[in-house]
């Protein structure tokens, strides 16, 4: 054992100030043994031993897992005595030993054991707190950086990374003496874990309400009037081809000269923002650009990602690529042609006519004017268009709080551990 009395972190509960301790992990932990079972030895429906599989740990679960609560699925045909030797327990911790990426030694400690067992399965290593500590601390310690940290120099392979049994025991665990210091720096995190939970939850709801409403406010296939409308509309729709109620053009095909400054260069990964890092010279832009996006046009990607629209909000100088087209309205409104692209029915349409063996996949401009539309009058396509503008404001709203939140854990996630 080793101590250190500058072994402490630099955001700290008040009222604790004694250095952290520091123990070789062998010196913390116990080794349980798992199983080598795949997903096919397991189900979802029935069973009486439920497992826990490393694919689960790197993408589904937590720094804490509830059994209780967390879907982990049982071991087909299990008998409870075949693996008595594996069971674990409360406030044991699993650890990801291989993965495609640096999130090998992803961590999530044990909670919830209540009457069904659980086991630890493929490519998992678990380990039992010789130590004993407050419930949730390893679980967030041994996915902080500070941890990490002197995981990713003992990570092995190309591909796939790895860590094993041998090179964990080369690492050490730093944890506060204090039972109660432990148990803060736990519901902390577990609090702030909450939140971001809460946050992604409202975010899932409001893309699915969007998504139900696209649905039912543009007319299906075949038909010419949505499911719901607002009051006061009831005429039928009129369909076009795009290209007769729009103007389309698509970007420049040569990869241009960025400069430092000058006109900002949009390109298919920039349409949600229509934000971009890029430049090309002004006299490039003069040479290249004879049409060029206007406040109240849209942009739609159609290189790759096919059918993701956007309105463009200023006149500044705009250039942009091939994998961007440019539509200009005859005689719609832009959020609303912006909204009617995202609904399914010419999202269906776009991808009749999308080139799926080219690769990257696309839709060629002259596709994209045969692509039928349907449009209401201008006064019920402004009510469309600015309803699922506030949507959209709302959605934005809900992911800039979850990043937020996300960013904060991160920071306490580098500050609060030693």
């Amino acid at each position: 054992m080793s101590e250190n009395r500058g072994n402490v972190p630099k955001i700290r509960f008040p009222g604790f100030t004694d250095a952290w301790k520091q123990l070789e992990f062998g010196s913390v932990f116990d080794p349980i043994p798992n199983n080598t079972l795949s997903r096919a030895d397991l189900n979802y429906d029935d069973g009486k031993i439920k497992n826990v599989h490393y694919g689960d740990i790197l993408i589904k679960y937590g720094s804490v897992t509830d059994c209780g609560k967390d879907v982990i699925p049982f071991i087909t045909g299990a008998e409870i005595s075949d693996y008595q030797s594996q069971l674990l327990q409360n406030g044991d911790v699993l650890i990801a030993d291989a993965a495609e990426d640096e999130a090998v030694g992803k961590t999530t400690e044990i909670a919830g054991i209540t009457d069904i067992p659980v086991v630890s399965g493929l490519h998992t290593i678990a380990c039992r707190p010789k130590v004993k500590m407050q419930p949730n601390y390893l679980g967030y310690f041994m996915n902080s950086p500070s941890y990490h940290r002197q995981l990713l120099p003992l990570m092995q392979g190309i591909k796939v990374l790895s860590i094993s049994r041998t090179n964990l025991a080369k690492t050490t665990i730093c944890y506060p003496t204090s039972a109660q210091e432990q148990s803060q720096i736990g519901e902390v995190f577990a609090d702030v874990d909450h939140l971001i939970t809460l946050h992604q939850r409202k975010l899932n709801n409001v893309k699915n309400l969007k998504a139900g409403l696209l649905q039912k406010m543009f007319p299906k296939n075949g038909e010419n009037s949505p499911e719901v409308r607002f009051p006061g509309f009831n005429n039928a729709w009129e369909q076009r081809e795009l290209g007769e109620v729009a103007d389309v053009y698509d970007g420049t095909h040569q990869t241009p000269d960025y400069t430092a400054n000058g006109v900002m260069f949009l390109s298919v990964e920039n349409i949600k923002t229509l934000r971009s890092e890029k430049y090309i010279s002004i006299e490039a832009f003069e040479t290249e650009f004879n049409i060029r996006p206007e406040k109240g046009d849209v942009l739609m990607t159609r290189i790759g990602n096919i059918g993701t629209a956007n309105v463009v909000k200023e006149n500044a100088p705009i250039a942009y690529y091939v994998s961007l087209a440019l539509l200009k309205m005859k005689n719609l409104n832009p959020y609303f042609l912006q909204t009617a692209i995202h609904a399914p029915a010419m999202q269906h349409e776009m991808w009749k006519r999308t080139l799926h063996i080219a690769f990257p996949k696309k839709i060629n401009k002259n596709e994209i004017a045969k692509v039928p539309i349907n449009f209401p009058c201008s006064e019920e396509q402004e009510k469309i268009g600015s309803f699922f503008q506030n949507i959209g404001n709302l959605i934005t709203l809900h992911q800039r709080k979850l990043e937020h939140l996300l960013e904060q854990k991160k920071a306490l996630l580098q500050q609060m551990f030693v």
